[in-house]
């Protein structure tokens, strides 16, 4: 198995770090090994202290969550969370109704590590990037960080994966628990990272898994074995242990793992497209997924909603069309990330569906939008999706990746997958801003117009490896209507 030794940083051990946050409530996610019973307090001026135990066992690794709630709304109001010997910081959400302006943030694809010629996983150069942009996230005011996906690499390759340091076969899996200890393994192990660790403490973070939080291209094999079966359940519980706790509802859940966060007038859906995802079977989100989708976006929530954020942490418009038509049913890895896109023949009725579903909510009010957030392909962009011969715009912005290098083979695949991106498109017609392949994050900021409706600015926080810094690479405006 995995030692602690093979990380740079060791395994995590004592943690606590903020999740979801309403205008009274605060979701606190800890780990204390050995320790059955933490004490927690929130602190606001003006308010009764509010004190709560969170209760840990070996069972769960020793994690836990607990949402430390005031008597009554604070909107808005900073608070002080302190749990055991560590203290954290951040502000209550809007009022629900409240037509608020802010900032949030979102990226993708954790890769700390490099393997040496001796075997040994040493920091990656671009681990300077997250002293940047924790400072970056204080001085914008950022409300709130998502992590979109591939927060661990579980299929890194050794000495660092999971599935090359287990015993048995693909037809002959280990034991569950052999796979769960893995899977924890590794993401003590990348959670350790102390950059990365640093971004989590400033401020609260939400997050959604993909592909390598399981292993690479999960769910758009043509065949999956026994041993693969067997490593989604174990990465599920994982998953849940270390991630889903910090979200609305998460916790002990059954995937997919889907939610919905409100923050004022504007609202986030988060999709997980990978629980239920089979090529094989031409499944994307699975009927349970499929059907709180529709309810949420038929339902009272979304009508009083302004600006939608919907997270799909493989993005809805990446490679064209054609390149699945020629492409998809390759052998080997190449044929699997083809299929791995929403445009494989399996899954674009899926995204057809799912695209007219978001156009006629924002189609109902004049001055909603909707907005696809998305990570994955190591490269940030801002396109702009709309239908043929009808109004409308759905932009999507994507930042990927934090530290994950953005390799030749990927840059060549990225550079020719989104070439003639309208090809054999009879529906839909894509228009893309730009393509960078740097390190980066993505900040978000809305701004409440009086009329209704906000006007966003995504900017693109990429890191200049030579200069040590980050900056503006690019900026796309957006404003309702447009």
């Amino acid at each position: 198995m995995i030692q602690t030794s093979r990380f740079p940083n060791g395994e995590l051990a004592e943690a606590a770090e903020l999740g979801a946050v309403t205008e009274r409530s605060v979701r606190l996610w800890v780990r204390t090994p050995n320790t059955e019973r933490l004490e927690a307090r929130l602190d606001v001026d003006g308010q009764p202290v509010v004190s709560a135990a969170v209760t840990l066992s070996a069972e769960h690794d020793w994690t836990g969550v607990v949402d430390l709630v005031l008597p009554g709304p604070a909107p808005n109001a900073p608070f002080t969370v302190t749990a055991g010997s560590r203290t954290l910081h951040g502000r209550f959400a809007p009022a629900p109704d409240e037509h608020a302006s802010f900032t949030f943030a979102f990226g993708s694809c954790h890769y700390p590590f490099e393997v040496d010629e001796q075997g040994v996983a040493r920091l990656r150069g671009a681990t300077r990037i997250y002293p940047a942009i924790r400072d970056d996230l204080l001085a914008a005011d950022a409300r709130f960080l998502l992590m979109i996906g591939d927060q661990i690499y579980a299929d890194a390759g050794p000495p660092l994966s999971v599935r090359d340091e287990l015993p048995g076969d693909a037809d002959h899996p280990p034991p569950h628990e052999l796979l769960v200890d893995a899977y924890r393994r590794v993401t003590r192990g990348y959670f350790a990272e102390s950059g990365f660790r640093s971004v989590r403490e400033a401020l609260p973070a939400l997050c959604m898994w993909d592909d390598h939080d399981i292993f690479n291209n999960w769910g758009s094999l043509k065949t999956e074995t026994a041993l693969d079966h067997r490593l989604f359940t174990a990465a599920a519980c994982v998953f849940g242990e270390y991630q889903d706790g910090r979200n609305p509802g998460g916790g002990q859940r059954v995937p997919p793992f889907d939610y919905v966060y409100r923050f004022g007038t504007a609202g986030f859906y988060a999709t997980d497209v990978r629980s239920a995802r089979s090529y094989e079977d031409g499944r994307l989100f699975g009927r349970a997924q499929w059907e709180r989708f529709l309810a949420f976006m038929r339902g009272e929530e979304a009508r009083r909603l302004q600006t939608l954020f919907v997270v799909a942490s493989v993005p809805v418009a990446h490679a064209a069309r054609w390149l699945a038509l020629v492409f998809e049913r390759l052998p080997g890895d190449y044929g699997a990330a083809v299929r791995d896109r929403w445009v494989s023949s399996s899954f674009r009725e899926s995204r057809d569906e799912f695209l007219e579903t978001l156009f006629a909510w924002q189609d109902d009010e004049p001055n909603r939008r909707v907005v696809l957030l998305s990570g994955d392909i190591h490269e940030a962009d801002a396109l702009a999706i709309r239908r043929r011969g009808r109004p409308g715009t759905i932009w999507q912005f994507t930042s990927s990746a934090f530290t994950s290098p953005p390799s030749t083979t990927l840059r060549r695949f990225n550079w020719i997958a989104t070439r003639f991106p309208n090809l054999f498109e009879d529906r839909f017609r894509f228009e893309r801003r730009f393509l960078l392949p740097k390190n980066n994050i993505g900040l978000v900021r809305l701004t409440a117009r009086p009329g209704g409706g906000h006007d966003i600015r995504y900017t693109v926080r990429a890191w200049d490896r030579d200069r040590a810094r980050l900056f503006d690479a690019a900026v796309v405006d957006v404003a309702p209507g447009s």
